[in-house]
């Protein structure tokens, strides 16, 4: 008997229909890219770990191996299985496989013989730790002699000194305070969170993302070599990435209908969380609060759109209050100003963005704190941005507070980008016609449609100023380098400064108080010694400073720098150190 061709159309409509429900249609090739690619990223940095591992570690140098092997069989798999089915599993044996990578690496860089960090944040936060374990007062406290105790560098300030404090909110410490009494001291008990906290942010990933784009979890996080170093030395802000992974995600669906529900309330708990763990969450919040409000206001009146965010945001503040409520109780003020500290300590110019300007390519600047003032007005600019143009801005939304830090004096370019994360999560999450419900925000002054073209630059204007401002303001010092003592490094035939002298002339209207470094690369070393010499130079006035260099410089090829910082006001005076015997003068 035949069959209608109606009939069979309408069948054939239905196993389309079930088709993705089943997993059983053919994968895309941008899935199939996605999924190759993520294999590729994990094969960075294999095979120096292998041979790193060959006669050290056998046990890692064996799960390494087999690694390799797998991860090349997980290639073949993501360009030949048929199902949508069989890639959704590869993708989920090649983020396994990132993990065991990762983990592997992590074990093979952990032992007695190793120290447990390299850099100051994980020191910092284990003897914040071990104090609030102890009962002591966590803010406000001071270890100056970490950097001796731990082996590592320390961050140094304007005014000579170096960051000693804890400065970062507690979730950090009250993690690790129940443990770091009863591990060995060379466990890094601050990495082994941030890893816990990286893996739990790919697996959120790995589940939420739509199918095709799952790879990018492992692709993300497992795949950016250069993220092991900040994981290995336990930087706090990986506390705050799940939590704020979580925020974030369909966040143009939070509070939908004017109801908050569960999920509503566990974003909110959430940003409260991430806040507590690092200052980074508190730049995206006002963006992600001013997203909500204005996504509710695409389908509520005012009242209701207002009052669904306010207990948004009331939940995720009594959260961060909650949890820093102890040590509100105990330190009082040192808590406000510990927490603070990161943005009023006034640490040397560092990182990658505008400041590079008076680092490396002029003599410095004689008013660095307009560089802050820069990045204050421009990230004031990128918000009320957001408020105008929001359907265009919303689907970059994780990313817009980051860009106006690239004006910060210290430039904390390695911290935002460790919450690349959150860029995919916000916008892969929420349907994109979410972004088109967006309420836009259109007084009368823009209804000119010329204007409101040319709004964004205006909105930049202040910070351009102040950019401008802090690049051309003269140096307040005239430097004259009159003796160069070197030495060479036996065998290398390469030379280093160990001594100078140096006379300074004040050519500013206030009193400066001189601090020393050099650099002969990219980094800074402030391990100068004033033997004699004024310690301040007052308007117009002059010094000759005699300065040793401390401990055994490694030698440079290129020209070496002496940087001379003040820190009230915030100044930057650069010259090149000429060759022995020889001297030179730098306005």
């Amino acid at each position: 008997m035949s069959v209608p061709s109606t009939a069979l159309t309408s069948r054939r409509f239905t196993v389309l229909r079930q088709r993705p429900e089943s997993g059983q249609e053919r994968p895309s090739y941008l899935h199939r890219t996605l999924s190759l690619l993520a294999v590729l990223s994990l094969f960075q940095g294999m095979a120096d770990a292998i041979r790193s591992h060959a006669l050290a570690n056998h046990k890692v140098l064996v799960l390494l191996l087999v690694l390799y092997a797998s991860m090349v069989l997980l290639a073949v798999l993501a360009l030949t299985v048929r199902r949508q089915r069989a890639l959704v599993r590869v993708d989920l044996a090649v983020l396994l496989a990132g993990f065991l990578r990762f983990a592997a690496i992590f074990v093979g860089s952990v032992g007695s013989s190793q120290r447990p960090y390299q850099d100051d944040e994980g020191p910092l936060v284990t003897l914040a730790a071990r104090a609030l374990a102890a009962g002591g007062h966590v803010y406000g406290r001071h270890w100056p002699h970490f950097a001796q105790q731990f082996g590592v560098g320390t961050t140094p300030l304007m005014n000579g000194r170096f960051a000693d404090t804890f400065s970062y909110p507690p979730l950090s410490a009250l993690l690790a305070a129940p443990f770091v009494s009863s591990l060995p001291s060379w466990v890094p008990l601050l990495g082994l969170f941030a890893f816990a906290a990286l893996s739990a942010t790919a697996l959120f990933m790995f589940r939420t993302l739509p199918v095709q784009l799952r790879p990018a979890a492992t692709l993300v996080c497992f795949g950016m070599s250069w993220y092991f170093f900040y994981v290995r030395n336990g930087y706090p802000v990986f506390l705050a990435l799940p939590f704020l992974a979580v925020a974030v995600h369909r966040w143009t669906r939070t509070g939908a209908g004017g109801v908050l529900g569960r999920r509503g309330v566990l974003s909110a708990l959430c940003l409260g969380i991430a806040a507590s763990a690092h200052q980074l969450g508190w730049f995206l919040a006002p963006f992600l609060l001013l997203g909500i409000l204005l996504a509710r206001r695409g389908e509520l009146p005012w009242r209701g759109a207002l009052l669904v965010t306010g207990r948004w945001a009331a939940i995720a503040l009594g959260t961060f209050l909650l949890v820093n409520l102890p040590f509100m109780i105990r330190d009082g003020g040192a808590w406000v100003s510990g927490i603070g500290s990161v943005l009023t300590q006034h640490a040397t110019p560092q990182g990658l963005g505008a400041i590079d300007i008076s680092y490396y390519l002029t003599s410095g600047s004689g008013n660095l704190a307009m560089y802050s003032y820069a990045a204050a007005l421009l990230l004031a600019a990128t918000l009320v941005a957001l408020l105008v143009y929001p359907r265009r801005l919303a689907p970059a939304l994780a990313l817009l507070p980051w860009p106006a830090f690239l004006l910060a004096p210290r430039s904390p370019e390695t911290y935002f980008v460790l919450l690349a994360p959150l860029w995919l999560i916000a916008f892969a999450s929420c349907p994109q016609e979410d972004y088109q419900g967006l309420r836009q925000w259109r007084p009368r002054l823009l209804a000119d449609r010329r204007l409101r073209v040319a709004l964004p630059a205006l909105l930049a204007v202040p910070a351009l100023l102040c950019l401008a401002v802090a690049v051309a303001s003269p140096v307040p010092l005239r430097m004259d380098i009159s003796a160069v003592r070197t030495t060479t490094a036996a065998g290398k035939g390469s030379s280093a400064v160990t001594a100078l002298t140096v006379r300074l002339t004040n050519t500013s209207d206030a009193v400066l108080t001189p601090q020393f470094a050099s650099s002969s690369s990219a980094w800074t070393s402030f391990d100068w010694r004033v033997e004699s010499g004024p310690s301040m130079l007052a308007p117009g006035g002059s010094g000759s400073y005699r300065l040793i260099r401390r401990g055994n410089p490694s030698g440079g090829s290129g020209s070496t720098y002496l940087r001379v910082f003040t820190d009230d006001p915030q100044t930057l005076t650069s010259a090149v150190i000429p060759t022995a015997g020889a001297s030179a003068a730098k306005p």
